[in-house]
């Protein structure tokens, strides 16, 4: 199997984080869907590639991905599978041993992983980036707050047997969630001052993400301090061109425009 993923996307990471929980035999595939600019820190200007470019450049990923985004994998038999949590659903299935990101026999608590790994998507992760993007320090504010609302929301839906979201087993929830918490305390950390406050439902998140981090299949994905937080220079001056960016750009414009 082939995974086709850049070291700075945190979609990517939770492709890669599934193959690595399951054992599974693949190529890790680094795609680069930025233009270069040798001026810029590692040449990354998080401007995206025309779909005609990266056809030219990297003919069978394109082929597993339609939109050119990362992550997708590209299985020995044929199948191909675009979109991080689809990703991460389909290594699931297709190698269907343990661990399992789906709780196997239980539609219920299937359905509460779907809905609360969207909710990192959603609610976390686009506060947190509002907070990111955002140059006005009292929106910037604002965002914080709603980030921090929406954790601690998070946090009291989290198991209490033991430290992962369900309680003692991993599930696509952690996976959706671990790429972006470490972006929260290094990225946000360096570009906001952010500190993740000190009560109950944040002391939860902490013993989350330490019982994860011990984890070789997260440990092992964890990249470079210094250039993940390069990496986002762009973003902290809301000067970001990803499709991600210019969604979001979008919305601090209809929030700065309102009375």
């Amino acid at each position: 199997m082939k995974l086709y993923t850049s070291w700075f996307c945190p979609f990517a990471q939770r492709a890669w984080i599934a193959l690595e929980e399951k054992g599974v035999d693949y190529s890790y595939v680094e795609i680069n869907p930025y233009e270069v600019d040798p001026s810029l820190p590692g040449g990354y200007t998080k401007k995206q590639l025309p779909i005609e470019v990266k056809k030219a450049l990297y003919p069978d990923f394109v082929a597993s991905s339609p939109k050119g985004l990362v992550p997708s994998v590209s299985d020995p038999n044929g199948d191909k599978v675009w979109e991080s949590l689809h990703v991460v659903q389909y290594v699931d299935e297709r190698f269907d041993h343990p661990p399992y990101f789906l709780p196997r026999g239980d539609p219920l608590k299937r359905a509460h992983v779907r809905i609360w790994s969207d909710f990192v998507t959603e609610r976390m992760q686009k506060n947190f980036y509002m907070m990111l993007m955002d140059q006005d320090p009292g929106r910037q504010g604002k965002a914080k707050e709603s980030f921090f609302a929406e954790c601690r929301t998070f946090a009291k839906a989290m198991g209490t047997d033991g430290p992962y979201f369900l309680g003692k087993d991993i599930s696509m929830v952690d996976i959706a969630l671990f790429p972006f918490w470490q972006r929260f305390l290094w990225v946000g950390g360096y570009y906001r001052g952010l500190e993740m406050p000190d009560d109950p439902d944040f002391r939860r998140l902490h013993t989350w993400w330490e019982a994860c981090s011990q984890r070789p299949a997260f440990n092992g994905t964890l990249v470079c301090r210094p250039r993940l937080i390069s990496s986002y220079s762009q973003y902290s001056r809301n000067e970001g061109t990803s499709d991600y960016a210019k969604n979001l750009q979008s919305s601090l414009s209809g929030t700065q425009k309102k009375p």
